[in-house]
């Protein structure tokens, strides 16, 4: 997942084309990181340190990290948490632009630290994004505080992994009192809490969502296209609802609905998450206890 945030933005800044980009990511799923390249990348060993380590092994038949600790550069403990990082898609990612000569770790060091700055990321955000763990990168993104929206979105981005695209690149969420759509499927909760909850945005992008869940090929937003993507919000809601339910909170699910071409317009925040899945963005909105209109 990392390598989607990174990728897009070596891409950007053209530090390595686009055809590269590809190749990065096809051998990224096929190897496994190596552990001198993941101590370096974790700041426990240095890049001469390590190459001295790979020249040993051409000399001696012993692991990488069986010599790091005979040399002392590293503990027991620090070569057991480096081998629980090697399946780390982050590292792999990076052991792929090396191994491929098209960055080597010192520009990469530097272009993280590029995209880190000019993105607003703290260090924490950033250790958040290499882990790979949904649950660590949505409040990098989302604001899981945020009364019923924090929880639900959080909810939906794991059902979107799931059942959807276990690769997919959120961006900040954001709010707007009105939002013109192309295209949107939705649905209402109604009950101790009103909540309207959408998919938007352009047909091609809704299809990400709508083919992957109904398992078939939609070649176009029709009527099952969006029947699609609106059984995929109730069942969202479904869960929600029994979530809430524990919590002695009732909602009922109204019939979920779909349009085309309008603005949707709210007298609260309507709380926008941008999902992009298969390069493709469409928008998750959410809004809580306000009225709504679609015209």
């Amino acid at each position: 997942m990392f390598g989607l945030y990174f990728g897009d933005y070596l891409l950007e800044k053209n530090k390595i084309t686009g055809s590269q980009l590809e190749d990065v990511i096809t051998q990224q799923h096929t190897i496994r990181a190596k552990l001198g390249l993941i101590a370096v990348a974790e700041k426990l060993l240095t890049s001469k340190q390590a190459n001295e380590l790979n020249e040993l092994q051409k000399l001696k038949d012993s692991r990488f990290g069986d010599l790091a600790i005979e040399k002392g550069y590293l503990l027991k403990e620090e070569v057991n948490y480096l081998l629980n990082l090697q399946g780390n898609s982050y590292l792999k990612y990076v052991q792929a632009l090396t191994e491929k000569n098209i960055m080597t770790m010192d520009q990469i060091e530097s272009a993280l630290e590029e995209f880190k700055s000019e993105n607003g990321f703290s260090d924490t955000e950033l250790d958040a994004l290499k882990s790979g763990d949904i649950d660590r990168i949505i409040p990098v993104f989302v604001d899981i505080n945020i009364p019923l929206v924090g929880e639900y979105i959080t909810l939906v981005i794991r059902n979107i992994i799931r059942f959807i695209n276990n690769n997919i690149k959120l961006k900040k969420i954001y709010t707007v009192k009105e939002y013109t759509f192309p295209s949107i499927a939705y649905q209402q909760l109604v009950g101790n809490h009103n909540l309207l909850v959408c998919f938007a945005g352009e047909d091609e992008a809704l299809l990400t969502i709508a083919s992957p869940f109904a398992k078939e090929d939609f070649e176009r937003m029709d009527e099952d296209a969006f029947d699609s993507i609106c059984e995929f919000i109730n069942c969202s809601n479904g869960l929600y609802a029994s979530k809430l339910s524990t919590e002695d909170i009732h909602i009922d699910m109204t019939p979920p609905k779909f349009d085309q071409e309008k603005t949707l317009s709210s007298n609260g925040d309507i709380y926008v998450v941008p999902i992009v899945i298969d390069g493709k963005q469409s928008d998750l909105l959410v809004v809580v206890d306000h009225k709504v209109e679609i015209n």
